[in-house]
């Protein structure tokens, strides 16, 4: 009996793609779907619909899996990525989940283009779970439909902006921003910069929007170095790409991090240079944490409500295994400003 590899070897595409038309996904352009079913249609293939079954049986398990751009470590220093993020998101997920039928598997996976790098996470290869929630930003052009591809309803959260494929639960990450250059603006700064996350990172388009309309609306003329990269999403990375801009001759009396961690790594680099929080520089996070309440002056944030996005993922997902042909939806979380000294 043909299999799906050996319909995808043919057709000359992946197995992924095989499923995605299998299961009439709009992923699949036109002519690649086309010179699929033309393969099926010529061998003959018949989908082992016992087999496919047996792999949805119910597990009462549900799986969260944080995506990260960098393997976990030991160490604690301020080169590694915190994860907050996902810790406050999953906290409003189990306690949601709590009264339900469900357990939770957690599963961390780092992304890589690598040769004979897994390209799915094990939850969701080896089918050991009834969902998954994917937790950050780090969803690339072909994890997404692969992930889609396994036939696992997903729910994807804290992704940048709303997607049509999967339910997500997002922050305002574009409008939190520009509300944190505003009151930045509001309190009398006018050489404001914005540490963004890496350039590769999805949510770095919305916070560079958010600058330009910041921009526009102040009449302030928009230059790119007003927008800061750093190579990972930490804080020496971010104290780093400050100090170069720094370097270079540009100055600034107000920043906006994209994160606590790079907000702390911008306030390093003033530390070391002399300069005060807020008196010379005033700063705001964009993502409220505990590091934001345990910095030297505490960090004023934007609060994005990672708990209740848990917890509104968690909703999805039990909507969506109680009735798996309802419409995708997007939920947007309101966010808030938390005043605190750094500014």
């Amino acid at each position: 009996m043909i299999t799906i590899r050996e319909i995808a070897a043919i057709a000359g595409v992946s197995r992924s793609t095989v499923s995605l038309v299998l299961n009439n996904s709009p992923l699949v352009k036109a002519e690649t779907r086309e010179k699929v079913l033309a393969v099926i249609q010529d061998t003959g293939y018949v989908p082992n619909s016992n087999a496919r079954n047996l792999s949805w049986r119910a597990t009462k398990c549900l799986g969260i899996v944080i995506l990260s751009d960098q393997k976990r470590s030991a160490c604690y220093d301020y080169s590694q990525s915190v994860g907050l993020f996902s810790l406050n998101v999953m906290q409003g997920l189990i306690d949601r989940l709590a009264d339900s039928e469900y357990s939770v598997i957690i599963e961390y996976f780092l992304p890589s283009s690598a040769p004979g790098a897994p390209q799915l996470p094990k939850l969701l290869r080896e089918r050991k779970v009834d969902g998954v929630f994917l937790l950050g930003g780090f969803l690339d052009g072909h994890l997404l439909p692969d992930c889609l591809a396994t036939g696992i309803p997903l729910v994807a959260v804290g992704i940048d902006s709303p997607s049509t494929l999967c339910d997500c639960v997002i922050s305002n990450l574009e409008g939190g921003t520009y509300d944190a250059l505003m009151a930045l603006y509001r309190r009398g700064r006018r050489q404001i910069g914005l540490m963004n996350c890496p350039h590769t990172f999805l949510s770095a388009q919305p916070r560079l929007r958010a600058m330009q309309r910041f921009c526009r609306d102040t009449g302030t003329p928009f230059q790119p170095d007003m927008v800061l990269y750093g190579q990972h999403n930490n804080g020496e990375s971010a104290c780093q790409a400050l100090r170069e801009s720094w370097q270079a001759g540009r100055r600034f009396d107000g920043l906006v991090g994209a994160n606590p961690q790079a907000a702390l790594g911008a306030m390093r680099f003033l530390y070391e240079t002399g300069l005060r929080v807020p008196q010379d520089v005033s700063i705001i996070s964009y993502e409220d944490n505990s590091l934001c309440g345990y910095a030297t002056p505490p960090l004023t944030a934007v609060n994005i409500r990672q708990d209740a996005m848990g917890a509104q993922a968690a909703e999805m997902m039990l909507s969506r295994l109680a009735d798996p042909k309802q419409p995708m939806r997007s939920i947007v979380v309101p966010s808030y400003m938390v005043e605190r000294e750094s500014v």
